[in-house]
């Protein structure tokens, strides 16, 4: 998410977020107050004129620095750049005279004793001295105020990603079941009209991958095992429709019930080997499984049959499953961490994921 220069200064919600107590700011004040009241005493060797002298610069440094801060800078971010400058300038200006009549009249003659001789009267060298010190004094807290909101800023964009994330993984979870689904009730459809009697325990396997969606998959993370039993009921869903002649392996090496995974990574990969290979296959089908665990790798190969159609097969979807897996492992895991190579050979269709756990 870009954040320009311009709604740094408008965005209501980054100044609310940004925002720094009123309690840190007094206490902010009171220690540069004191500082600079030790570092003049120090110098002038006169802590009594040092506290006087201050007494009368810090409102001057407190007002110009929050007018430049919250009404100024903005300005100037927001392209009025004459505008920005003029107000400068006049604010410089009425400081100037300001802090000389005062400073003048109720602590001595001599308003810059740090000099050699007697500066009684605004002179070039006073006036820059002043203007430049007041300078220095908004450039240090503007500095810290920015480098506070950047923080911030950062903090608050962090957050933002995460829940805008969050949602997008959930609705690409979303999709994965009225996509798996949509292919079961396809099942059942056919073996109702041929009154089977296996309809009624592809009933109770839908059952069960109902439960598990609708309280299992909603949780970042999910154990490998659960996900292996997962496949396992879609591939005796799967295998109801099929007779003898459709041979499914699956092989398993290594542990799965400590291992850790996103949910609902693998079962798009086994769907798509029944749903474009298994269905495509006139004889001899085929789909071969493999499961391979360890503490550091998951390897899940997936290899299957198929036959090329000259036609596409009514009823038919493509390309939701497969597509929504890549974005989801993009999220979830990142470039660096993850490998899907998907190769298609004479007759044969395969599908290799790895995940670094």
């Amino acid at each position: 998410m870009k954040v320009s220069k311009r709604s740094l200064f408008t965005n209501p919600t980054y100044n609310k977020i940004s925002s720094i107590p009123v309690s840190s700011q007094i206490l902010f004040w009171l220690g540069y107050f004191t500082f600079n009241t030790v570092r003049w005493g120090s110098f002038y060797d006169d802590y009594l004129y040092s506290l006087k002298s201050n007494i009368i610069e810090f409102p001057f440094h407190i007002l110009l620095s929050y007018l430049f801060i919250f009404y100024l800078l903005p300005k100037l971010f927001n392209g009025k750049g004459i505008e920005f400058f003029t107000l400068l300038f006049i604010s410089l200006g009425l400081t100037l005279v300001l802090k000389f009549q005062i400073t003048y009249f109720f602590t001595s003659g001599d308003v810059l004793p740090e000099f050699a001789g007697v500066t009684s009267k605004i002179d070039l060298t006073y006036a820059i001295n002043v203007i430049l010190g007041e300078i220095y004094v908004i450039a240090f807290v503007t500095a810290i105020k920015l480098a506070i909101d950047w923080i911030k800023q950062r903090e608050y964009l962090t957050r933002t990603n995460e829940i805008l994330l969050e949602s997008e993984l959930k609705y690409l979870r979303s999709q994965v079941q009225p996509h798996f689904f949509f292919n079961t009730l396809n099942n059942l459809y056919s073996l109702t009209i041929d009154k089977s009697d296996k309809a009624p325990d592809l009933i109770l396997k839908l059952s069960d991958l109902m439960k598990y969606f609708l309280y299992e998959t909603g949780k970042e993370f999910q154990t490998l095992k659960n996900e292996v039993s997962h496949i396992k009921d879609y591939i005796d869903i799967e295998k109801l429709r099929y007779d003898e002649t459709l041979k499914v392996n699956f092989n398993i090496s290594g542990k799965t019930k400590k291992i850790i995974v996103k949910p609902l990574i693998l079962i798009p990969l086994v769907e798509n080997a029944f749903k474009h290979g298994a269905r495509n296959s006139t004889k001899n089908g085929y789909i071969n499984i493999d499961l391979k665990s360890t503490k550091t790798l998951l390897d899940f190969r997936v290899e299957n049959s198929f036959e090329k159609q000259t036609k596409k097969i009514k009823g038919q979807i493509g390309g939701i499953g497969l597509t929504n897996l890549k974005k989801r492992l993009e999220l979830n895991y990142g470039p660096d961490f993850y490998s899907l190579d998907i190769i298609e050979k004479k007759n044969k269709y395969i599908a290799h994921l790895k995940v670094k756990l």
